[in-house]
């Protein structure tokens, strides 16, 4: 099985924009992959996408359980060390979506229209214009475990973190090589 299909089995669904994987877990499967932010005419400007299924199961129980975004939202407000570092980084996640587009993208973008465009061009993580919010923590998750740069996914990370032993990607392969046999 390789990995494309593996991050298939992760994710549960098709996905025609992988590019790359950028982090793996401690068990040795993919936890990040890259995709490509303009596909076909439809825009991605999330680049970074957490495939772990562990990280996803436990960023999503965050997200319902806690008010962690509204938290960081706040420490965005009120914070002008933690608001600069985020600046920082969604100007460093502009210029790795930069990187993965090719000039023919960016006129196909344009051509489409100059909000596309800007978004691909200018937006931060997750494809957050209004950088004076907190989007997705999977997002921000992703990208910190790539780049360990982003403070909002560093404390999401803080609160999670890896398994000491986790089976998920192995059984979910396994399941499907005796469902293919």
């Amino acid at each position: 099985m390789n990995e494309h299909e593996i991050i298939e089995l992760q994710l549960d669904r098709k996905i025609n924009n992988f590019l790359k994987i950028a982090k793996y877990c401690p068990f040795d499967y993919p936890a990040v992959i890259i995709v490509n932010p303009f596909v076909n005419g439809v825009p991605a400007p999330t680049i970074y996408w957490l495939s772990c299924p562990h990280l996803n199961y436990e960023v999503d129980r965050l997200e319902a359980e806690s008010n962690l975004i509204s938290k960081l939202q706040g420490k965005l407000k009120y914070n002008p060390k933690f608001k600069n570092k985020m600046i920082k980084t969604h100007e460093k996640y502009a210029e790795q979506r930069k990187s993965l587009l090719s000039a023919e993208q960016l006129a196909e973008a344009k051509s489409i229209s100059e909000d596309l465009y800007n978004t691909l061009m200018n937006s931060g993580v997750g494809g957050i214009k209004e950088k004076e919010g907190i989007k997705c923590l999977h997002t921000h998750l992703a990208d910190f475990l790539v780049d360990k740069f982003n403070p909002a996914g560093e404390i999401v990370f803080s609160k999670i973190n890896w398994p000491d032993n986790c089976q998920i990607c192995k059984e979910r392969v396994d399941q499907f090589e005796s469902s293919s046999n």
